[in-house]
């Protein structure tokens, strides 16, 4: 939408949408498609992204990428609703697992015991622990217990806001000063189902537990929409109470629990769902954008 103009009517979308798109950076190829979505075509491809798909495509699509490794992603925005769904492999290697530098700091002592205990200097501004429990370290630049500079990452138990325990330190040299402490962060290697798996028990990620029940009424609504557009060769019309009610009859048939469906939210989205805004289509696409970047 924010590519077009009142010339494109009539054009396919993704040759006119090209034009734009090469023109953002000349030193990405960007090229237009607008046959089938062949096996044979997607297998070049490392990530294969769809919107405003047929559900059957999806699956189709989404069992072929997960069989042949390739990451596959569904976007999809209606009206004020979003869906974003990830399926990066069974076997997606995650290198830095967490946000921002590790976890660094200077050692004041370290005991001879089982387990050692860690003295260190927490940083000025820091607030509550520097270190969790389970957390991996290493350790550089101490003097007296040298046995600890250069071995593998052990990981310690936080006893308060400056003091870590590392293990069996008995049998070590007495510690005499200086020394860092680090945090390590190892790979971390994730599964994803394939969305066929995935749409019968679906991992919905929220800000808060209060919005998953919210959530779960819009992950059966997309779902019946998809159903209404097959049995009705359209969406809902715009504020129309007998197609709204019609979504909400599919997807009470998609939901196995009574009671955990929110009928107004159904009804709501249903309502809407045959707009399209740009604001939604923004958050969405960068939203997507990110996780093809991954």
């Amino acid at each position: 939408q924010f590519l077009l103009g009142e010339s494109d009517v009539g054009q396919n979308r993704a040759e006119a949408s090209q034009r734009v798109l090469a023109e953002l950076n000349p030193h990405v190829v960007v090229a237009a498609h607008t046959g089938e979505l062949s096996e044979a075509f997607l297998a070049s491809f490392q990530v294969v992204v769809l919107t405003e798909s047929p559900l059957e495509e999806q699956l189709r699509i989404g069992d072929f990428c997960h069989a042949r490794g390739i990451c596959f992603i569904v976007a999809d925005a209606k009206g004020l609703a979003g869906q974003l769904f990830c399926d990066f492999g069974e076997c997606f290697v995650v290198d830095d697992p967490a946000e921002g530098d590790p976890v660094r700091a200077a050692v004041q002592h370290i005991s001879q015991g089982n387990p050692g205990v860690v003295t260190y200097m927490g940083a000025e501004d820091s607030r509550g622990h520097l270190f969790c429990d389970g957390d991996l370290v290493t350790f550089s630049g101490v003097e007296g217990m040298t046995e600890l500079n250069g071995r593998e990452p052990v990981p310690v138990h936080v006893l308060d806001a400056f003091r870590l325990e590392i293990g069996d330190t008995s049998s070590f040299s007495p510690y005499r000063c200086g020394g860092l402490v680090s945090q390590v962060r190892l790979p971390q290697v994730h599964s994803y189902e394939p969305l066929r798996r995935a749409l019968a028990e679906p991992q919905i990620q929220v800000a808060s537990p209060e919005d998953l029940p919210r959530s779960r009424s819009l992950h059966a609504a997309f779902q019946a929409l998809h159903a209404f557009r097959g049995e009705q060769g359209r969406l809902p019309r715009p504020r129309a109470p007998v197609d709204a009610e019609r979504v909400l009859e599919l997807a009470r048939s998609l939901v196995a629990q009574e009671g955990s469906l929110d009928e107004d939210v159904v009804r709501a989205f249903a309502s809407v769902s045959a707009g399209d805004l740009c604001p939604m289509a923004a958050v969405i696409g960068a939203l997507a954008a990110q996780e093809v970047l991954k």
